[in-house]
């Protein structure tokens, strides 16, 4: 057997006894009938939404290199993604709180679909204006879904220690469907070809939107103010709420460092393996085994969430994520301490994820929720496109150090943030659909 074939078998039993003794797919508290139908939609849109943006995540860079574009050419169509993420995105992220959420989340179907079309196409400008689409939407994806979610909850008068539950079993499940995205993703480019991916992902967006159009009801933050006082006032809250700008530092530090551990993995265990003599690394079933991780990581969070503050495992989770990446930003460990490191890195990863939602949840106003959520993006996309800019002119070691600086601060962020008991929030816009 391989490292690999014995990590995979490791940490596939531990998250299988995890997964059994927490059980995601039931929630801690008993929970009514139409609790666990509205759990179970917004879950399923949720992860076919997702399953959309794994489908395309590793063929970009192919299709683009395929079409004969350089290196140099491809780094400005990923840079020109991060930047209309940060820039565009923003504003139409705020249209959730004042047009709508459940529109804004048809809006991000038609984005991204459209975002897939381009991809049949050579024509760089045609491919830019993809890049510049998908940016939008993957904005969209990150933030208007959960604020429809959250304020749905309260709208239902739902109990708010359920929303741990929603999340804990949406990220779980969110590792299952990278999993699946990738075997139908390969299939699909083993025997269809490089775009072919992106056609599956846009059967998948089809199939979400539909069943977003036609099962979720309205809900707003604020349907009287207009969109650029809506743009405002979500800045004004940003700015002058202490808790708020914390959490949204905190979040942008530790994504930060995990969006570029996602472009790092690849090449430092590619020489480290090759470093110790281990031949070409197996891409495919390194990311199954990242997933695994993951699903470990959101198991624990469910074990633990009903036990512990939230603050002191914000804090707990992100020193963990530091040392995952210690012996990359060390450098010379060799390659079982590296993926050993990656793989706790990812394990802390599956574990913020539902533990931010509800941070989230308790500390952003409902009135400009969705608004809130894309300016936490703006700093996170910030930092992705400075390191893609330079990403040729350091060294990997700088990288993974810079990254783990950044979750230093985050750690600093997370000790002195202060958040509120669960409440049921009010003043929540409602309107049935139809």
């Amino acid at each position: 057997m391989s490292v690999y074939d014995y990590a995979f078998a490791g940490l596939g039993s531990l998250c299988a006894f995890l997964a059994y003794k927490t059980n995601p797919l039931k929630s801690g508290t008993e929970a009514p009938l139409d609790f666990t139908k509205f759990q179970r939609n917004y879950v399923f849109v949720f992860l076919v939404m997702m399953m959309s943006d794994w489908l395309q995540g590793p063929y970009v860079y192919a299709l683009y290199e395929y079409y004969g574009y350089s290196p140099e050419d491809i780094g400005k169509l990923f840079i020109a993604g991060f930047g209309s993420s940060m820039v565009f995105g923003t504003m139409v992220g705020s249209f959730g709180d004042s047009i709508g959420r459940r529109k804004t989340c048809i809006l991000f179907g038609f984005l991204y679909i459209a975002s897939c079309v381009t991809k049949h196409f050579s024509n760089y400008y045609i491919l830019m204006l993809g890049r510049l689409l998908g940016g939008v939407a993957t904005s969209l994806l990150f933030s208007v879904f959960e604020a429809w979610m959250v304020s749905e909850h309260f709208s239902r008068n739902f109990d708010p220690s359920l929303l741990g539950g929603t999340f804990s079993l949406a990220y779980f499940g969110n590792s299952i469907v990278a999993i699946t995205a990738g075997l139908v993703g390969g299939f699909a480019a083993d025997n269809f070809g490089l775009v072919a991916p992106f056609d599956c992902s846009a059967a998948m967006l089809i199939l979400g939107t539909f069943v977003v159009s036609t099962t979720w009801n309205e809900n707003y933050g604020n349907a009287s103010k207009p969109f650029v006082e809506q743009l405002q006032k979500g800045f004004s809250v940003v700015i002058n709420q202490k808790e708020v700008a914390i959490a949204g530092a905190a979040q942008s530090m530790f994504e930060g460092a995990m969006y570029t551990f996602v472009f790092m993995w690849t090449p430092a265990m590619g020489s480290a393996a090759k470093a110790a003599g281990l031949g070409e690394i197996p891409h495919g079933y390194i990311f199954a085994i990242f997933m695994v991780s993951c699903m470990i990581g959101s198991c624990l969070f469910k074990y633990l969430s009903s036990s512990f503050d939230p603050k002191m495992l914000l804090t707990g989770v992100i020193i963990v994520a530091a040392l995952g990446l210690a012996p990359a930003a060390v450098g010379g460990m060799g390659f079982v301490p590296l993926f050993a490191g990656f793989c706790l890195f990812e394990g802390s990863v599956g574990f913020y994820w539902p533990l931010i939602g509800e941070i989230r949840s308790a500390v952003i106003p409902e009135e400009t929720r969705s608004t809130v959520m894309n300016f936490f993006r703006v700093p996170l996309n910030l930092i992705v496109v400075v390191v893609l800019y330079h990403i040729g002119d350091l060294s990997q070691v700088f990288v993974f150090r810079f990254c783990v600086c950044l979750l230093c601060m985050a750690t600093y962020l997370a000790t002195v943030l202060h958040i509120p008991a669960k409440t049921k929030q009010a003043d929540v816009e409602f309107e049935p659909s139809g």
